[in-house]
């Protein structure tokens, strides 16, 4: 009698596992129909530091790279400080690549002109001419 018990119970979980995944399944296509899932959508993530796009974005990217976007980064800084940004811009290729962002869609400035200061705020005067120079 509990053989046939398990095995009522292993077919019942069998077949909700099963009903499980073809639903997920099933939800995944009719995102994709209605456009919601990104495949050709295009992301840029611009940040200020290398190693910001690990600390704080991770999650974020790679929930875009498996919604197939293709996503870019812009950093503003090639982490210079104590003459380390050779490395510091290597380390953020690497990590880009884990992410799954390409080489060629990682574009960094080297910009010594501060965006952000505590007297006058955020300078987007300084972006602007930054920006078309890249």
């Amino acid at each position: 009698m509990e053989v046939v018990g398990l095995l009522c119970l292993a077919a019942a979980v069998l077949a909700w596992g099963f009903l499980w995944v073809w639903d997920s399944s099933e939800r995944m296509k009719s995102q994709e129909q209605a456009g919601l899932l990104g495949g050709g959508s295009r992301s840029l993530l611009v940040i200020a530091h290398p190693d910001d796009e690990a600390m704080f974005f991770a999650p974020t990217v790679l929930g875009l790279a498996r919604l197939r976007h293709r996503v870019s980064l812009l950093c503003f800084s090639a982490g210079n400080y104590y003459n380390q940004g050779e490395i510091r811009k290597k380390e953020l290729l690497q990590s880009c690549d884990v992410l799954g962002i390409p080489p060629s869609g990682v574009r960094i400035i080297d910009n010594r002109i501060p965006l952000l200061s505590r007297t006058n705020g955020f300078s987007s005067t300084i972006l602007y001419t930054v920006l078309p120079q890249s």
